[in-house]
């Protein structure tokens, strides 16, 4: 029999902890981003639907370029009442 036969992992092969870990920052990086994008008041629910087809079509990437670039601080938001 071989080693995958007998349930014994090749020594590359992450374990599950690993990939329940990186499945659960993954999960909580694509909600994050989800919030995000419908708390933000700049888009008109076009550009949010845009965004969110973004986020869950590019799986890493996606949720990274939303909160690099497609975060704009709303006109009546945090920032500008920190400029006061």
């Amino acid at each position: 029999m071989t080693s995958a036969a007998n349930g014994l992992a090749g020594p590359l092969t992450p374990t599950f902890g690993i990939l329940g870990f990186m499945l659960m920052a993954y999960a909580v990086l694509i909600i994050a981003a989800l919030i995000s994008i419908a708390r933000n008041r700049t888009y008109t629910s076009g550009g949010m639907l845009v965004w969110a087809l973004i986020v869950l079509a590019l799986p890493v990437l996606g949720p990274v370029l939303w909160f690099l670039t497609g975060r704009r601080p709303s006109p009546g938001g945090r920032a500008s009442a920190l400029r006061k």
